[in-house]
């Protein structure tokens, strides 16, 4: 009104702690199966475009199998680096490996897509993957051909059910009629505005949606949809723009005593014992003491860090929220399993093989009751536990009860608030640990003495009840014997 002239626009501010730091944004990958989740990782992490023939995933498949069903089975990992400016770090190549020591010392942030499986038999490692390897953010991949079919909503619910984020991405566009694709972004729709999900969905179609999207995606109630073309790279641009634009969502506390949460565990040729995961709380260097544990009897054992690496990149200490690997001394790999810490020597770590937990049942056929048991996922821990105690006496489909559970085979090391998945079957519930009881004893397993014990034997005891049985002979009455006589035929050969 005053008749000044006035420009404003938004501005990228990025921080780059040191030269061998960056920021890391975990990103996991689910859909259903055949929804083009390791094809668009492929494109976006190679650089090229596929060829409608499943070429782009091939780069991506760990396993001998994959590369001939075409399905992922395990949990992948593949990074996409961004420089200060924003632009794409990672650069095509005719081989399959790409250099992640090249990628993050040349980038200021790096996202870490977590490639999950989407058949149904893998949905067990696809909870593992969204549990313990801490997503800040969810990709749901749907086809817009199929549409919201198979484990789609499973998926979604699971990332609902644990707070994770979630943008949504219809792929397959250039080859889906204009017609089945409207109808699919009519279910979704229908779906994010349900009282379940309780989403605002914004349709990205420009870089001002990109903008919008991104900066209010931290409040979890906005989904951004994107629809894209791995052949033709329609709307690609659009989704590098937003994945530039996400930053990280979980808090860490990095002040705090060092606690590292191991995911898996390998055998490394010349180099020893090797340990992955995320760094929950403090600060971790190379050569410090920790404790690792607990063991089948819920003990810690002393260890030392050997080195320590990041995105296969040597790095002298890892920080809270950051994923890692670490090679260890002096300790074989069958020591160690997945669900296990590594904690500071000041604390005072306690393994746990009793918890309660307020939990919610999304599905079961029939009824639960005390003495039920199923798997229970809670971060990294993956172990089947058995309901001791329940507020109520019986619970069914949306009912939500107060639980006490305790472990099958070994302690875990748990906290009070973490989120927790239980399934067996296609039974599911979701809830929190609200209290946990590290005096709880362990489960009675047997006496030794009764498992030295010798099995009963069927046929040891045939024999016995016939030697006891056995008439002995009477020494008064003479041994008489008898013979038989054998008479040769008149008109034998010999006559």
């Amino acid at each position: 009104s005053s008749g000044i002239n006035a420009e404003y626009g938004e501005f990228l501010v990025r921080h780059r702690p040191t030269e061998e730091d960056f920021t890391e944004v975990r990103v996991a990958v689910i859909g259903n199966v055949d929804a083009g989740k390791s094809t668009l990782l492929g494109v976006l992490t190679h650089g090229e475009l596929d060829n409608g023939r499943g070429f782009a995933r091939t780069k991506l498949f760990r396993h001998k199998h994959e590369q001939e069903t075409g399905r992922t089975s395990s949990v992948g990992n593949d990074i996409l680096g961004f420089d200060s400016k924003g632009g794409i770090v990672n650069q095509a190549d005719a081989h399959s490996s790409q250099d992640w020591r090249k990628i993050c010392s040349q980038s200021s942030k790096v996202i870490t897509f977590i490639d999950l499986a989407g058949h149904e038999k893998y949905l067990k490692t696809t909870i593992f993957g969204m549990t313990g390897h801490l997503p800040d953010f969810g990709m749901l991949m749907i086809g817009a051909n199929a549409g919201i079919i198979g484990m789609t909503k499973e998926h979604l619910g699971l990332s609902l059910a644990l707070g994770v984020p979630v943008y949504v991405v219809v792929t397959k566009i250039d080859m889906c009629p204009p017609n089945v694709l409207e109808e699919t972004m009519k279910l979704l729709m229908k779906i994010l505005k349900s009282p379940g999900c309780r989403k605002i969905p914004l349709l990205v179609s420009n870089q001002d949606d990109v903008v919008v999207s991104a900066t209010n995606f931290t409040s979890e109630r906005i989904c951004p949809i994107f629809q894209i073309s791995n052949v033709t790279g329609q709307n690609m641009e659009l989704l590098k723009s937003f994945l530039n634009l996400l930053s990280v969502r979980n808090n860490y506390k990095e002040g705090d005593i060092a606690e590292f949460q191991i995911d898996d565990t390998y055998s490394v040729p010349g180099v020893g014992t090797v340990i992955s995961g995320t760094c929950m709380r403090g600060l971790i260097k190379t050569n410090d003491p920790l404790l690792m544990g607990p063991d089948s009897l819920g003990n810690f054992k002393p260890i030392i860090v050997k080195s320590i690496h990041r995105k296969r990149l040597p790095v002298k200490e890892v920080k809270a929220g950051q994923s890692s690997s670490f090679a260890l001394k002096k300790i074989k790999r069958g020591e160690i399993r997945k669900g296990m810490v590594l904690v500071s020597p000041h604390s005072d770590p306690q393994g746990v093989w009793e918890f309660e937990s307020e939990i919610r049942v999304l599905h079961h056929p029939t009824t639960i009751s005390v003495k039920y048991q199923a798997m229970v996922h809670t971060g990294s821990i993956r172990q089947t536990a058995s309901i001791i105690t329940m507020s109520v006496q019986h619970m069914r489909t949306g009912d939500k009860a107060i639980c006490r559970f305790r472990f099958i085979k070994n302690p875990e090391y748990i906290k009070e608030g973490a989120r927790m998945v239980f399934r067996e079957g296609r039974t599911k519930a979701v809830g929190n640990i609200i209290k946990v009881f590290p005096d709880a004893p362990a489960p009675y397993r047997g006496n030794k003495r009764d498992k030295m014990k010798p099995k009963y034997n069927a046929r040891r005891r045939i024999k016995s009840l016939n030697d006891r049985d056995r008439i002995e002979p009477d020494p008064s009455i003479p041994n008489v014997t008898t013979t038989t006589t054998t008479t040769t035929p008149v008109d034998g050969p010999g006559t």
